[in-house]
């Protein structure tokens, strides 16, 4: 009996340590007591499973699930015919003694296909709050599995309320900080959220957590697309780039990868240059339909989820092609700028912003760098600089001549930082040399008044050209000329501060009448009679009339169709004080000013006159803007290459030219019709102050003036010109 007793104490003892063991072990797995509120979940054999939401706490296997969000029970059937894998199954055992961090190797996870050490390893983890980042992804994907069905099949059946998806919403928000270094749980998560929005929330107000750029969000993203289409409202910049970017027949380039800012900002501009507002997508008749890619293979390969009173606009292929061909363009813009990255240069560097597109220089930190560059240049205010400088400054090279592309192009440059230049071919009509002086001056304005700035920059070159004919141009006449200019109000600060730097470098630099067609005949005769008194009263500011001074009006005079003698009594007119139909301003006797009163007689005639003005002083369809090299004295013929001087030679033979006889031998010498004489003439004005041909048909020579050139030549050289 004795014995007995002491085998029975044994066995009871042995007992009572394997129970204490195996409490301990429960406690370090996540088991414990119910927690107060807890339901502990009693099924049945095959029950039917039950949802238990953020407010409940089933405990299953010992295990306090606190915040739910899980299915419970013994069946819950998928498309299948078997139960869903989310479902923690109370049929199955959950034992304790293998660690959430040990990795499943199941790629798509099923409760029903675990270990019972594995159940017990995603329950323990479950039960701590589901936020050990160390656990395997495995079991962060089972939990999000439940959380698909419940939004996107309980949802769809109107089984959840909105109080309940937001919960979920901001289960997943703090999921993602935590799993999102998981490219996979990052992309579903996210595909989930913005699914949830296009379904549940507010069309207008997107959620700030709704991310599209994600590729996993190509399907939610069709729905954005949709309500522009159906709303018939422009598609801003961002979206048109997104639907690009989202679209899997579509890819980037390199440069738009590796300068994603920049690429971002161009687009936007390349865009809003073609579309305006945005591009309009028509609405179609095919409702949209999104296919959700499930994480849960319970979900099947593709989830279609109907959205009602939307089009579909993925159906359109031609407004994608638009887009990707602005995106092309903009990333073929970035390429220069790309590989200088790509090799490690500097952003900062000087030549980085030759290397960007102008539309980019002001945000970029190559651009801050140009505007410095820019701004000591300038120093404030109006400087004659070279324009090497300039160039310099910009960080490009010097080009070999400026044609109207590239004197364009350096003007918007030059606007991009807020700085203007003299001489502006768009404005000023006049196209600077590479290896001459630019005016640079701050702010930059276009003009608000076309017409009356067009006229007074003509007036302005008018002047200085009448002005040079002597020593240069005296700061008496730089103050004629500037009376010259509409008062205050007619043009604002900024439009005087450019025309200002016009008269600085057009009276620093040898002008021309370059450009010179005899176009002046439009013009009335009130008009002509007040562009001569202009310059009669430029070449008497100084109080001395030079000779040269006067011979210049007198040719500029023939060319405003006034007589040769006119110009004399003109210039007397304002030496002597002599009074004139047109009356001197107040407050400057003695000293002609033009009335601005006689200039715009009209508004619609002003107009015509600056447009004329504009066309006497620019050059647009020449192909350089440069004027001829100065003669040489003992050669007046070098500034014209071999070409021009043929053509020259063969003119001079007789005084007129049948316009056919002109283009024929324009066609045996390949020099074009136009831009030919316009070079023999710009020569003669430059050698003798007056042109060589008159254009029309027949063709006019001036033989004489040619004769007194090379007369000239001949007597310094000693031997006739050839």
């Amino acid at each position: 009996m004795e014995l007995f007793l002491l085998i029975l104490a044994i066995f009871f003892t042995y007992k009572g340590v394997r129970a204490l063991r195996r409490h301990s072990a429960v406690r370090k797995q996540g088991k414990d007591e119910p927690a107060p509120g807890a339901v502990r979940v009693e099924f049945p054999r095959g029950a039917p499973a039950q949802w238990f939401g953020a407010d409940k706490t089933p405990v299953v296997n010992g295990y306090s699930i606190s915040g739910g969000l899980v299915y419970v029970g013994g069946k819950l059937l998928d498309y299948t015919g078997f139960n869903d894998p989310c479902l923690i199954n109370t049929d199955l055992k959950a034992e304790p003694g293998v660690s959430p961090h040990e990795p499943v190797e199941d790629s798509f996870p099923d409760y029903g296909k675990l270990s019972p050490g594995q159940r017990g390893a995603y329950l323990s983890w479950l039960s701590k709050g589901r936020s050990d980042p160390s656990a395997d992804i495995a079991y962060v994907f089972l939990f999000f599995y439940g959380l698909e069905r419940r939004l996107l099949i309980d949802g769809q059946r109107r089984l959840v309320s909105a109080e309940e998806r937001g919960e979920i919403v901001r289960e997943l928000l703090r999921l993602l900080p935590i799993y999102g270094e998981n490219r996979g749980f990052r992309g579903y998560c996210r595909n989930l959220l913005a699914v949830e929005w296009v379904l549940y929330g507010k069309p207008d107000e997107q959620p700030p957590y709704v991310d599209f750029s994600d590729r996993y969000c190509a399907e939610p993203f069709a729905a954005v697309l949709a309500r522009y289409a159906a709303a018939e409202e422009p598609i801003p910049p961002d979206t048109a780039l997104q639907w690009l970017i989202l679209n899997p027949e579509h890819g980037l380039k390199t440069a738009a990868r590796r300068c994603p800012d920049l690429f971002r900002k161009l687009f936007a501009v390349r865009y809003r240059e073609k579309f305006g507002d945005g591009m309009i997508i028509r609405s179609t008749k095919t409702s949209l339909t999104l296919t959700y890619k499930a994480a849960s293979p319970s979900l099947g390969d593709g989830l279609r989820l109907r959205i009602p009173g939307l089009p579909n606009p993925f159906i359109l292929k031609t407004p994608l092609k638009k887009i990707a061909a602005i995106a092309g363009r903009c990333a073929d813009e970035l390429e220069a700028y790309s590989r200088h990255i790509a090799r490690g240069g500097s952003p900062d560097a000087p030549g980085a912003a030759a290397l960007l597109p102008r539309d980019l220089l002001a945000e970029t930190p190559a651009g801050e760098g140009v505007r410095g560059r820019l701004a000591r240049l300038c120093g404030g205010e109006i400087r004659l600089v070279d324009a090497d400088a300039v160039f310099g400054a910009l960080g490009r090279p010097v080009p070999p001549k400026m044609d109207l592309k590239r004197s364009e192009e350096l003007a918007e440059t030059l606007e991009t930082f807020g700085f203007g230049m003299a001489p502006d071919v768009r404005i000023h009509g006049l196209r600077p040399s590479p290896r001459g002086k630019i005016a640079l001056f701050s702010p930059f304005v276009r003009p608000s008044s076309p017409a009356e700035f067009a006229l007074a920059a003509a007036l302005i070159r008018l002047g200085c050209l009448t002005a040079q004919a002597a020593a240069g141009v005296s700061g008496e006449e730089m103050n004629v000329i500037r009376s010259f200019l509409p008062e205050e109000g007619i043009l604002s600060g900024e439009e005087k501060t450019s025309l200002e730097a016009l008269l600085l470098w057009c009276s620093s630099m040898p002008q021309t009448a370059a450009g010179l067609r005899g176009v002046l005949d439009p013009l009335s005769p009130d008009e002509k009679a007040a562009m001569g008194r202009v310059l009669a009263s430029v070449a008497a500011a100084d109080g001395r009339v030079d000779p040269a001074e006067v011979r210049q009006v007198e040719k500029l005079y023939a060319y405003l169709g006034l007589e040769r003698d006119q110009a004399a009594r003109n210039i007397h007119a304002v030496v002597t004080g002599t009074p004139r139909a047109v009356p001197a301003r107040q407050g400057s006797p003695g000293v002609f000013s033009l009335d601005m009163d006689l200039i715009r007689l009209r508004e619609e005639e002003t107009r015509r006159v600056g447009g004329i003005l504009r066309e006497i002083f620019s050059s647009e369809d020449e192909e350089a803007a440069e004027p001829l090299p100065a003669p040489d004295p003992a050669d007046p013929l070098s500034p014209l290459d071999e070409g021009h001087r043929k053509l020259l030679q063969t003119l001079l033979r007789r005084e007129t030219w049948r316009r056919e006889e002109y283009l024929s031998l324009c066609d045996k010498l390949s020099l074009p019709p136009d831009g030919a004489l316009e070079i023999v003439n710009e020569w003669a004005f430059a050698t003798a102050g007056a042109p060589l041909a008159e254009d029309g048909d027949p063709i006019y020579i001036d033989i004489a003036l040619a004769e007194e050139v090379l007369s000239n030549g001949k007597q310094k050289n000693g031997n006739p010109a050839p």
